[in-house]
């Protein structure tokens, strides 16, 4: 099951970076990525959320983002003493 998460959410990834003009296209632009990235900002996000989706699903396919997961925000889901 995770490796078809994997190749699912990559390929998600690879197409939103090969297709980012067309998704702008259809979705408009996005403000806060044309006001803080600059002209184009919009090409700039979608592009960076794609690499950041293929990079998560790397990071989820080797168990590191549960790992990640665990230490950085996961003492505020679960009490001392318990074990997820």
């Amino acid at each position: 099951m995770r490796f078809l998460s994997f190749l699912l959410l990559f390929a998600t990834g690879l197409a939103l970076i090969r297709y980012r003009e067309r998704v702008q296209s259809f979705t408009g632009s996005i403000g806060f990525a044309e006001k803080y990235l600059g002209p184009g900002g919009t090409y700039s996000f979608y592009l960076l959320l794609g690499i950041a989706t293929c990079v998560g699903s790397i990071l989820y396919l080797t168990g590191t983002l549960d790992g990640l997961l665990e230490g950085t925000i996961g003492r505020f889901f679960f009490r001392p003493g318990t074990t997820p």
